[in-house]
């Protein structure tokens, strides 16, 4: 008789955070660290959400403005993702997937309506209000 088991995982990260370093102008996939004894906390922080987006430049009538590490460098190697979305009046986002990757809508002012369709093509949708969050 025998029992065999088998596990598996991302590796754990080598180090707490990799503060993107944004003016290397070496190439990878991502960005290299910054020497860690030269991070500040101010690398953690952007205002980049901060700053309502142009909705009437795309005909569907919303703007997203994402964070990345040229705006937020503490964000490099979290594997997170954090954006603001803007609507024009009658505005929508067109359907779209996000492999591997998740999305919570958190309604600032106004009102939304929000969805997904699952695996077995089950639609799940609910109208969101201020203050509203839906996952």
């Amino acid at each position: 008789l025998t029992i065999m088991r088998a596990t598996c995982t991302d590796p754990n990260p080598l180090q707490d955070f990799c503060v993107a370093d944004t003016t290397s102008t070496l190439f990878l996939n991502g960005f290299p660290c910054l020497n860690p004894s030269t991070v500040t906390a101010a690398h953690f922080k952007t205002s980049a959400l901060g700053v309502p987006g142009n909705t009437s430049a795309n005909p569907f009538g919303f703007n997203v403005t994402l964070t990345t590490p040229k705006n937020l460098p503490g964000f490099n190697t979290q594997g997170i993702a954090i954006a603001r979305t803007d609507f024009a009046k009658g505005g929508l986002v067109p359907p779209h997937i996000h492999p591997r990757a998740s999305e919570i809508t958190f309604v600032v002012d106004g009102k939304v309506l929000v969805g997904f369709v699952d695996t077995s093509n089950k639609l799940f949708t609910q109208i969101l209000e201020a203050g509203d969050v839906f996952v």
